[in-house]
């Protein structure tokens, strides 16, 4: 078979697979892109800040600051909001579901692609090329991020080690160089640090690898590759460090430490027993859980073992790679020290590391039906693959079923190791008939499609949850509860902004509505409104204080709860409006409204959200109106008869800064340790707010640089393959 030929069947075959596979979520009433098959934040952060960002660009500037997510939070530095993301570029010219829905199904298709292609590279059939492809695009760990963020940077590593290959191996171009760093740029703006560490972890570690120490001029090539890519990222990046400096994040060192504090082995061996847990759906262990691929897969890697006797056979990596972040994952010292090392602490490994596992399985499952189709394994070296698999199996389900985890809310599935071993019996007597008889190919041919079914087995356990009332979802004017009239009144006469009661809305569906909630889900929250929830809740905020424990005891986010509703800095803050689903009896709020099993609930004492402190201590909130409010720019009259300080209520952070009359900078202070703060002079003037961080100056500063470049370089390497055509 050539190649072409067997790319030709692979491409369709791996197309009619994927579109089989998930049409079902291609109808108007279903979304792929929303849906919830083990975490929902696609549906509760991803959508909701893509649409934030979207308005902001189709209005004409760049999605610097949401308004409306508490008192104001950093958009485009939460890293997770990723606008600049080619992907979600595309949805910011088209909005619609449907394109999201689409763009996923490329992704999926380019991650196939890319991975088929490395195989390739690495000298495997177009049979094992496939089988690579089929394995990873169909693995527990990407069916289940299939809507995820890290998908955008993980997408990425196949291709970058082809390029990685190309420039150790072949000769040196600017053009092989210039593609790697695009590529890492897009692993960057992929929105996921963490997952975008372990990218960069897995390429630099396989460069070293691979060259060994006499190609020490590649080895500075592809680091190079790769520092040019992360400055083509800076736009968004640099903004990214800066709110690292004045936000309170869970991925540290004391985080990790309560996270983790137990191994998780037998969670861990769901990579081999994939129902062993039963139908992932968002869980408090949802982080220590290992996405499978089965044992038969497992089984075959395992002949890819033998006879690994070149030092820098790519294979050999790979297979160190899994040990060795198996270990990681599964707490297995001495491995398990890795996760306390500098930025290993802080990326959550027994999460983020899957990605690479799983890769790397693929691979070595494909070098070992290669090895299998071209006769070079004998008859012992199966039945040594199917000892340790065995082993492996049944030390799974001894730790399983006598040593569970104490308190884990997981339910145990006590028939799901029978079907993972049925196939694995099948497979092995594919394996013994192919040998005997001498039917290797077919052999090859059988066990490439039972590794399919065996990864189709995740297909019911991780069928998600994907119909949508696509009026809800729309980009221009999308439906909502009646009961949120009144407060889509009130903001547009005047900024207001209104507290959920127990997540009375799901969180960040405020901004679908274009509606400022006090109360929201965030990648990184600013210190400073942790500091002032913690106030009014009554917990510490510092780590490793009570804010961790409250974080995830609230779901994955900061709640009010009914008991302080009255606390006096609610008025300050502007909180107008409460919508609840159940009635309160609170003082100040007044019941004005319920429909459909909400009630909406108005504080008739709260403050404006501009107003004056005299020097007396007096507080005027009448001599001073809001005449513009924009997410970055906001535009005050007031008229004082002394010196006072003009107070706005929005969350002050570094970048933010204020001109008097358009020309004069006034110095900002804290106002309650949060708010924006000026001090002005008598009579009347206006007062304007700008956001202008100097992480996206800087970074918007050398992405154009680094762009301009490269371009120029690009034009520079197609001249020359040009010339020499």
């Amino acid at each position: 078979m050539t190649k072409k030929l067997g790319f030709t069947l692979f491409i369709i075959f791996f197309l009619l697979m994927v579109f089989a596979h998930y049409q079902k979520w291609l109808s108007p009433e279903e979304s792929l892109y929303l849906a919830v098959f083990d975490d929902p934040a696609s549906k509760l952060s991803f959508y909701p800040w893509l649409l934030e960002s979207t308005r902001q660009f189709r209005n004409g500037h760049f999605p610097l600051w949401s308004a409306l997510e508490g008192l104001g939070f950093p958009l485009l530095a939460n890293y997770q909001s990723t606008p600049f993301n080619p992907f979600n570029l595309v949805y910011s010219f088209f909005p619609s579901i449907e394109i999201l829905d689409w763009i996923l199904l490329f992704k999926l298709i380019l991650l196939g692609l890319f991975s088929y292609f490395l195989a390739q590279k690495l000298g495997l059939s177009a049979l094992g090329s496939a089988l690579s492809a089929l394995i990873i695009c169909f693995s527990g760990y990407v069916s289940k991020n299939l809507n995820h963020i890290t998908l955008n940077t993980e997408l990425w590593l196949p291709v970058s080690l082809i390029m990685v290959e190309k420039i150790l191996f072949e000769k040196k171009s600017l053009w092989k160089f210039l593609l790697l760093a695009l590529f890492s740029s897009m692993a960057v703006l992929g929105g996921n640090p963490e997952a975008g560490f372990y990218y960069f972890l897995f390429v630099f570690l396989y460069c070293l690898f691979r060259a060994g120490y006499q190609k020490w001029r590649e080895i500075l090539l592809i680091s190079l590759g790769l520092s040019q890519g992360v400055i083509l990222s800076g736009v968004q990046l640099f903004p990214f460090i800066e709110y690292l400096g004045f936000g309170w994040h869970l991925h540290s060192s004391e985080f990790h430490q309560i996270s983790y504090a137990q191994p998780q082995i037998s969670r861990g061996f769901s990579l081999f027993f994939p129902w062993l847990f039963g139908p992932l759906r968002a869980h408090p262990d949802q982080l220590s859980n290992l996405p499978y691929l089965g044992l038969l897969i497992v089984f075959i890697a395992i002949l890819s073992g033998f006879k690994l006797n070149k030092l820098r056979n790519p294979f050999l990596y790979l297979w160190i790679y899994v040990l060795v972040f198996l270990g990681v994952i599964y707490r297995l010292p001495p491995f398990d020290y890795i996760n306390y090392l500098p930025i290993f602490n802080r990326t959550a490994s027994v999460k983020y590391a899957y990605f690479g596992v799983g890769f790397s399985l693929a691979l070595l499952a494909s070098a070992g039906l290669e090895r299998f189709s071209k006769n070079l394994i004998k008859l012992w070296q199966v039945l040594v693959s199917l000892i340790i698999t065995s082993g492996i199996a049944i030390m799974a389900l001894i730790l399983v079923y006598y040593f569970p985890t104490p308190g884990s809310p997981l339910p145990i599935i006590k028939s799901a190791w029978i079907l993972p071993l049925i196939l694995l019996g099948i497979g092995l007597s594919v394996a013994l008939y192919g040998i005997i008889f001498e039917e290797i190919k077919l052999s090859s041919v059988l066990l490439a499609f039972l590794c399919l079914i065996n990864l189709l087995h995740l297909y019911p356990g991780l069928s998600p949850k994907g119909k949508i009332f696509p009026p809800n979802w729309q980009y221009h004017n999308p439906s909502y509860p009646s009961i949120l009239e009144p407060i889509k009144k009130a903001s547009r006469q005047a900024p207001i902004r209104y507290l959920a009661l127990e997540k009375a809305l799901p969180q960040n569906y405020n901004l679908l509505y274009e509606l400022n909630e006090l109360q929201v889900f965030e990648g990184i929250y600013p210190l400073d409104y942790v500091r002032l929830l913690g106030k009014i809740e009554g917990f510490d905020p510092g780590f490793p204080g009570q804010a961790v424990e409250v974080f995830f005891k609230q779901g994955w986010s900061f709640s009010l709860s009914e008991k302080n509703l009255g606390h006096p800095l609610l008025n300050p803050l502007g909180v107008k409006y409460l919508l609840t689903r159940k009635r309160i009896n609170v003082y100040p709020w007044q019941l004005i409204d319920q429909a459909n099993g909400y009630y909406l609930y108005q504080n008739p004492d709260a403050w404006h959200r501009v107003w004056l402190k005299l020097n007396n201590g007096e507080i005027d909130q009448k001599s001073a109106q809001i005449q513009q409010y924009g997410s970055d720019r906001v535009l005050i009259l007031y008229n004082s008869p002394a010196p006072a300080e003009l107070v706005l209520s929005d969350q002050y952070a570094p970048g933010w800064k204020a001109y008097l009359d358009q020309n004069q900078e006034l110095k900002i202070f804290k106002e309650n340790g949060i708010l924006r703060k000026v001090s002005v002079m008598p009579g009347e003037h206006f007062i304007e707010f700008r956001y202008q961080p100097i992480g996206f100056q800087l970074g918007l500063f050398s992405a154009l640089v680094s762009w301009l470049s490269w371009i120029l370089l690009l034009a520079v390497a197609l001249g020359k393959r040009i010339q020499k055509k």
